[in-house]
């Protein structure tokens, strides 16, 4: 039994402390860091709000907003695996103070770029491809670091909280992208986007180092082919883990890539805009709601909350998809938003329990790819709706994303059970 576990287990037997979400945020450090995690997120979001604006102004091609979201995932399906790789062997700390001083000036750049009009089209493409590699450190090395920062008792209220405040931070950076441009001008969207990355990096000085963290000596020993290979092995041999990648890939490919979707919906409703930007805000309330709840105390069934939660997802797709008039679309988008916080508050922490304590970044990265899978849904559900319609598209893509996340988990049924399997091998496979 790995410490980790020594220390988790006692808290699975008894009962949460009614001020365990106090206690949370009393642990060293986890304040500073939950709170940068935010302000991350936010930038991402708002960068991409805010680039897709300038894009919508400079040729109003939809294609190329279809483009630049789809960059925004690249780096998870492409390099994945090998930062989780890296992640485990560099102090996480570092890796991401690292990538966000990098990607400072390089928002402080486009917003140069804008102010001096010498802003092209092609600048966009690297630029969010830029912010993807930020998505990508954060899965593969942020989200270990909250987990080695919490330590496995108060983990799944801390990855509850970390997928909550993504969503929420898709919302907030969608407006705050939208009111600076409206109020300053489009320059501002980058560069207030760029003032609160520096805020996220300031907080990140504030962390002490993790008290659950691994050291890295052993690992860095190995080479970067070698350690691959073993995690490679390790994550065919992990039925809890391909379990959750299953349904990642499975969420990925048939739930989300309904979003570039709604204003089409929304459009047979209404042509006001503030409706449709309401539709589109549905999901997000949902999760926000939800996913609050869940941070409210700790939940031993993980993998059953991540299975429902995909299934409910999708049945809110499903019945969005035949709403007959706005309010029922709002409400079913509304519940794919709950069944959407269950399963992203779970997946972080289902592939961290799946590893080793010195392969949870590559979980992580295995699980990056799997997400990358997102862009790929997109165009399938684009090119669906180019042929079926609209309605058919989304209605075929969640029927068959249901049967899909059915199959995985009756194939995988360790997804469901209580207790988290860890390995008990180091990364190496010594």
């Amino acid at each position: 039994m790995t410490t980790d576990e020594a220390r988790s287990t006692p808290h699975r037997a008894g009962r949460a402390p009614s001020n365990s979400l106090r206690a949370l945020f009393q642990v060293p450090g986890y304040r500073y860091l939950c709170v940068s995690s935010v302000v991350w997120h936010t930038t991402r979001w708002g960068g991409l709000f805010t680039t897709s604006y300038l894009l919508t102004q400079m040729s109003g091609s939809p294609i190329l907003n279809q483009l630049v979201g789809a960059l925004v995932f690249a780096p998870m399906l492409v390099g994945g695996f090998v930062a989780g790789v890296i992640s485990d062997r560099l102090d996480r700390r570092k890796l991401v103070r690292c990538v966000q001083l990098v990607l400072i000036p390089v928002q402080f750049a486009m917003f140069g770029l804008v102010q001096s009009g010498r802003v092209e089209i092609w600048m966009t493409l690297p630029f969010m491809f830029a912010l993807g590699i930020g998505g990508l450190v954060n899965m593969t090395a942020q989200r270990p670091l909250i987990y080695e920062t919490v330590g496995p008792r108060f983990a799944g209220q801390a990855m509850t909280i970390e997928a909550t405040a993504q969503a929420g931070s898709a919302m907030f950076g969608t407006l705050a992208g939208g009111a600076l441009i409206d109020h300053v001008g489009m320059g501002a969207g980058f560069a207030g986007m760029g003032v609160l990355l520096c805020v996220s990096a300031s907080l990140l000085w504030l962390v002490p180092r993790p008290r659950h963290a691994t050291p890295h000596a052993p690992a860095a020993r190995v080479s970067i082919a070698a350690q691959a290979a073993a995690s490679i092995r390790f994550a065919r041999r992990s039925r809890r883990l391909m379990a959750t990648l299953g349904v990642t890939v499975a969420m990925n490919l048939f739930m989300f890539g309904y979003i570039p979707l709604v204003p089409l919906v929304a459009g047979e409703f209404s042509h006001d805009a503030v409706l449709a930007g309401a539709l589109g805000a549905a999901s997000g309330c949902g999760q926000i709601l939800c996913g609050t709840v869940l941070s409210a105390w700790p939940l031993h069934r993980r993998g059953l909350v991540f299975a429902v939660g995909s299934m409910i997802a999708l049945l809110g797709l499903f019945c969005f998809s035949i709403a007959p008039v706005f309010e029922l679309a709002f409400l079913a988008l509304f519940v794919a938003g709950l069944g959407q916080a269950a399963f992203g508050s779970m997946q972080s922490l289902l592939a961290i329990e799946s590893a080793h304590a010195t392969e949870r970044g590559v979980a992580l990265g295995v699980l990056s790819t799997a997400i990358g899978a997102m862009p790929i849904g997109m165009v399938v559900i684009g090119a669906g709706a180019e042929l079926l319609g609209t309605r058919n598209a989304l209605m075929l893509s969640s029927l068959v994303g249901m049967a899909a996340v059915l199959t995985v988990v009756l194939r995988l049924r360790d997804l469901l059970s209580a207790a988290p399997e860890t390995a008990l091998r180091p990364a190496s496979g010594a």
